[in-house]
């Protein structure tokens, strides 16, 4: 799955653009059953609790359920929970009257109030502080606000979908997740699959996201050969599709040869256990009868284009690269560079 679709811009009228269809893209049989169960609740207006790993697509999938629904015409509005300061809580959801406190000049809709006869994505619904857990539950059981400073709640009209990177139930049984939220979340619950689970789906992707940036940088599409090719499907892309999108405008951005993944930016543990599988040793740049390059020739000429591109910032380097900085110096210090 994929997008390109940045975050809507709620105005202060509280209205928000609006976007056009998401495109998902894969093959795969757990794709197709992760968009079967989309589709199928799409026209209700339950909760649905989206899990996943980062980088799966989540939040395409909420945009999914959004535009499949009768709510489509109305806002989509993503909200990162994480974000949230619980002295802030009622005044960003619920909204506040004018002269509520010092400062308040006007009324505010505020988030859940904005997103009035659509839907409002409560992203990383996991990491949400719990002493602000009950105030999100009784919102979703009473569906009305009470502005910071009025007298009487205001019904709403909106529908919720939640996403985390989270297993909350996992979370419920560490006591860092509210049981009675968890029960009131989980009406319908979407596992999306991390794509080392569906290597069918990463040619697609690929080619998808070689097309894509080729028009976004307005330079040919760049050309991999079937060496390279079979070796990015074999790779475990820990970052799942949100790396591949990042691997592919590389090449593009930075306009870069056609060189093999590495698991170096992994080393400090980030990645899923059962994606910490080695790089292959050597893997050629494209497909040719009478030369192969190691993987060291290829990891060295990259560093050198990429600091000279950032004028030897080996920050930006690495930032470009998509290594971390130590790693970055380690390679330096390797190669005599």
């Amino acid at each position: 799955m994929l997008g390109g679709e940045g975050n809507p811009v709620v105005h202060g009228s509280g209205s928000v653009c609006c976007y056009s269809q998401p495109r998902l893209i894969g093959d795969s049989a757990l794709f197709g059953q992760v968009l079967k169960i989309v589709d199928a609740v799409a026209a209700n207006d339950c909760v649905v609790l989206i899990e996943g790993e980062s980088g799966t697509g989540k939040e395409l999938l909420a945009r999914r359920i959004h535009l499949h629904s009768h709510r489509r015409d109305n806002p989509f509005i993503p909200v990162n929970c994480p974000g949230i300061a619980e002295s802030l809580f009622e005044s960003q959801f619920y909204g506040h009257v004018k002269g509520a406190f010092t400062g308040a000049a006007s009324e505010t809709l505020g988030i859940v109030r904005a997103a009035e006869g659509g839907t409002l994505l409560l992203d990383e619904v996991g990491e949400l502080d719990l002493d602000l857990q009950p105030k999100l539950l009784r919102l979703l059981q009473e569906r009305e606000v009470t502005p910071v400073g009025a007298a009487r709640p205001i019904p709403v009209n909106v529908r919720f979908v939640a996403a985390t990177n989270r297993s909350l139930a996992k979370c419920v049984a560490e006591g860092s997740f509210r049981c009675d939220l968890y029960h009131r979340l989980n009406i319908v619950r979407v596992v999306v699959p991390p794509l080392r689970t569906r290597p069918e789906d990463i040619e697609p992707l690929l080619d998808h996201f070689l097309d894509m940036y080729a028009v976004q940088y307005r330079m040919p599409v760049r050309t991999l050969g079937a060496r390279l090719r079979s070796d990015l499907c074999n790779y475990p892309w820990p970052g799942n599709v949100r790396e591949l999108s990042c691997y592919v405008e590389r090449l593009y951005a930075a306009n870069l040869p056609p060189m093999p993944p590495t698991m170096s930016i992994w080393e400090d543990g980030y990645a899923p256990a059962d994606a910490r599988e080695p790089a292959p040793e050597r893997m050629p740049l494209e497909d040719s009868p009478t030369c192969c390059p190691t993987l060291a020739d290829v990891e060295r000429q990259a560093i050198l284009k990429a600091l000279h591109l950032t004028n030897h910032n080996r920050s930006a380097a690495a930032r470009m690269l998509d290594v971390h900085r130590s790693t970055l110096l380690r390679k330096i210090r390797t190669f005599g560079l």
